[in-house]
C-alpha cells in the first residue's frame, strides 16, 4: 500500500490536488439542482446530496463558498423552492456541461440542451429528461466555518419517479433508472445493484 502524506500534498500541482481531494470520498449519485422561476431559471450539477433525516424528510447539499456568484444558492434563497433531478446515462454529458460558468441571465437549460418543465402550482423548474424529481423547500442554511462552505438543507415536499414495471412506489431502483454516480469533478460511473439485505439486528 502506497501512502501519500501531508508533506507530499505540498508537491502536488494545484489542479491535480483539487481533483484528488474532490474524488477522495468516492462516487456519489449525480443530481441536477433546478432553481429559480421562468424568468431566472438555473440548473447545475451536484454530487454532494445527502440524507439528513426522515422526520421531517430532509436532504442537504454542500454549497461551495459564496464569496463569488452562486446562481443556484442565490435562487434558493430568493425563491425558497427548488428541485433535485437524478442524472442518468442518457444525458450525463449535457448535465456535466451545466458546471461551466454562465452569466446569471443565461438559462443553462437552453445552453446545454436540456428541457425545463413546470408543474401545476409549483414555482420552480424540473428537468424533463430526468426520471426522478424531488421537490424541496428551503429548511435551513448552515455555515461550515472550517472552510466557508454551506450545508443547504431542504424539506422534501414531493417525489415523482418514472414508472418501472414490478417496482414499488416506495422503492427507487437507481440501476433501473440508469442513474449515474460521480467521483470528483469529471468521472462518471454506472450504478449496479448487487443485493438487497435485510435489516441488520444483533444476534
Amino acid at each position: 500500500m502506497k501512502t501519500i502524506s501531508a508533506q507530499d500534498f505540498k508537491e502536488i500541482p494545484t489542479r491535480e490536488y483539487t481533483a484528488f481531494f474532490n474524488a477522495l470520498s468516492g462516487a456519489k449519485p449525480g443530481f441536477l439542482i433546478a432553481s429559480g422561476s421562468k424568468s431566472d431559471e438555473n440548473v447545475a450539477i451536484f454530487n454532494s446530496i445527502t440524507h439528513l433525516g426522515a422526520n421531517p424528510p430532509l436532504l442537504g447539499f454542500i454549497q461551495r463558498p459564496v464569496n463569488v456568484e452562486r446562481h443556484t444558492y442565490q435562487n434558493i434563497l430568493k425563491h425558497k423552492y427548488y428541485s433535485f433531478n437524478l442524472v442518468t446515462q442518457d444525458f450525463y454529458k449535457e448535465a456535466h456541461q451545466t458546471s461551466a460558468r454562465y452569466n446569471s441571465e443565461v438559462s443553462e437549460f437552453t445552453k446545454v440542451g436540456l428541457s425545463s418543465i413546470y408543474k401545476k402550482d409549483i414555482p420552480c423548474p424540473f428537468v424533463a429528461e430526468s426520471p426522478l424529481h424531488i421537490l424541496l423547500e428551503l429548511y435551513d442554511d448552515v455555515e461550515i466555518k472550517s472552510n466557508n462552505t454551506r450545508l443547504v438543507i431542504g424539506k422534501v415536499l414531493s417525489v415523482s419517479k418514472r414508472e418501472i414495471s414490478d417496482v414499488s412506489n416506495l422503492e427507487i431502483d437507481f440501476e433501473e433508472l440508469k442513474g449515474v454516480n460521480i467521483s470528483g469533478l469529471s468521472d462518471y460511473y454506472a450504478m449496479t445493484k448487487i443485493a438487497s439485505l435485510p435489516y441488520a439486528k444483533s444476534k
